[in-house]
């Protein structure tokens, strides 16, 4: 995979799921097992809009052609990937979410399995010219 597909992909799941939260957060939440408040509503529109503007980043870093914007991208996702992978695994087998909650699992450790990916292959050929 290239990581122009990666990073494409990262941007529409971000999008997608930005959308939901920042218009629909209880529906999106009731998916996943997760009962309402006024508090956990606040909560999903402001991660819908952190998402939406990580969107904006990936979709933009597409067609980064500087080394050191392509690492930074690659970097902070793997940190965001890594972190959320693991606050994912502890809820879903807590039982804060329901079976839908290892979806997002997927989806985290595709974010940081790839940029782990990319950014050793990317400082591998940097290395050995």
């Amino acid at each position: 995979m290239a990581i122009k597909m990666f990073f494409t992909i990262l941007a529409v799941l971000s999008f997608l799921f930005g959308i939901g939260f920042v218009l629909a957060p209880d529906q999106v939440l009731a998916n996943y097992g997760i009962e309402h408040s006024p508090a956990l509503a606040l909560l999903g529109r402001l991660f819908g809009g952190a998402l939406l503007a990580l969107g904006v980043i990936l979709w933009l870093a597409r067609d980064f052609r500087e080394e050191a914007a392509v690492r930074a991208v690659l970097v902070s996702t793997l940190v965001g990937g890594v972190v959320n992978l693991v606050v994912a695994i502890v809820g879903t087998l807590a039982g804060t979410t329901n079976a839908l909650g290892w979806s997002t699992v997927l989806i985290y450790l595709l974010a940081a399995v790839g940029s782990g990916y990319f950014l050793m292959e990317r400082t591998s050929r940097l290395s050995h010219p």
